[in-house]
């Protein structure tokens, strides 16, 4: 499978991306077949001016899976690893809306272990995206498209649209809410409460999608992203901070959390760990009693003992979804099988097994 990098035309879009998706924060069956290779090479006088074959090669790979919509797409260019972000810290003023993202790492049986996520917002048309940096992991991720342009009526035409209309689809490798690499390493967020960190200016500044990005390029192990996340301010933008659940193949998972100015990392003692919409590392009473997800996912993975195939993973991801549910997916880090369903249609999961 051949993937590929981009250099965005400005860092100006770089800068507005995270910026508009933290804005978005605050205001609110049978298996699949995949094909992940191009219909056919792009013809050299069909490519828009100004856009490489790479660039043309990767927007032509783009395939409608589901008609949520969910598209999965091979990314064959190149893109900048480097970028991070001019922007300084500083705690941002806001209400606090009603998040509802769950995510779970059940690692009890070595050879099935399953990172579940569901995603909760308004309307979010996704992305699978598929990348193989030169110098850095294969992975998977998930992107939400509306914060390319890509919501409303739009969503649902991007394979009708030409090269040049689908450009904006260039930038998705900066925006992973979750995903997983080759080494079986998987990442996700969970939008939290403010955690009164303060800048640190001996630090480069990195949005906190961006940094997903870094992660599932370049890290391994859950030790490798725990440094790669300490080592940046990670700027949320304008809207509220994320905590990051990871977890490895080994059977180590973590959530890391910035607060009170540390970054705290909660570390799994039983084959499992899970993470809601609360600071795990600032919560004084059981944590159960924070969340009723975070409960129910606590109870189901306790009478398990951290053991669940990829039915019951998506079973447990299905009782505690929301009307906001956006998508439910299911990460076989050490099978390599995706499972992915959309709007809450849990009897139709896209089902997509990797090499």
């Amino acid at each position: 499978m051949t993937i590929m990098r981009l250099i965005p035309d400005s860092k100006l879009r770089i800068f507005l991306i995270p910026l508009i998706f933290f804005m978005g924060l605050i205001l609110g069956c049978q298996a699949l077949p995949l094909v992940l290779s191009p219909t056919s090479d792009p013809i050299l006088d069909e490519i828009p001016s100004g856009m490489s074959a790479s660039e043309a090669a990767t927007l032509s790979s783009l395939k409608k899976i589901d008609n949520f919509p969910l598209y999965t797409m091979d990314y064959q260019a190149a893109y900048d690893q480097g970028l991070v972000s001019d922007l300084a810290g500083g705690e941002t003023v806001y209400s606090t809306p009603t998040w509802a993202c769950s995510l779970f790492a059940a690692m009890g049986d070595p050879g099935e272990m399953f990172f579940g996520r569901n995603f909760d917002w308004e309307f979010s048309p996704a992305l699978l995206l598929f990348t193989d940096p030169p110098d850095g992991y294969t992975s998977v991720s998930m992107v939400d498209i509306a914060y390319l342009g890509f919501g409303g009526d739009r969503a649902f035409e991007l394979i009708d649209l030409s090269l040049s209309e689908r450009s904006r689809l260039l930038d998705a490798p900066y925006l992973p809410f979750d995903g997983m690499n080759e080494t079986g390493l998987v990442v996700g967020m969970a939008a939290v409460s403010p955690g009164r960190m303060e800048h640190d200016p001996s630090k480069e500044t990195v949005d906190s999608l961006l940094v997903i990005r870094r992660i599932l390029d370049q890290a391994a192990t859950v030790d490798e992203a725990v440094v790669i996340l300490k080592s940046y301010n990670i700027d949320k933008g304008s809207g509220p901070p994320l905590h990051y659940l990871i977890a490895e193949k080994s059977g180590r998972s973590a959530l890391v959390e910035f607060s009170l100015g540390e970054v705290k990392v909660v570390t799994n003692t039983d084959p499992w760990l899970q993470a809601t919409n609360f600071l795990v590392s600032e919560t004084l009473n059981p944590p159960d009693e924070q969340c009723w997800r975070y409960a129910l996912i606590s109870e189901r993975l306790i009478e398990n003992e951290g053991q669940l195939n990829s039915k019951q993973a998506m079973q447990l991801l299905e009782e505690v979804a929301q009307e906001s549910t956006q998508w439910s997916i299911v990460y076989g880090f050490t099978t390599g099988e995706i499972q992915i369903v959309m709007d809450r249609e849990y009897g139709n999961p896209h089902i997509i097994t990797l090499d």
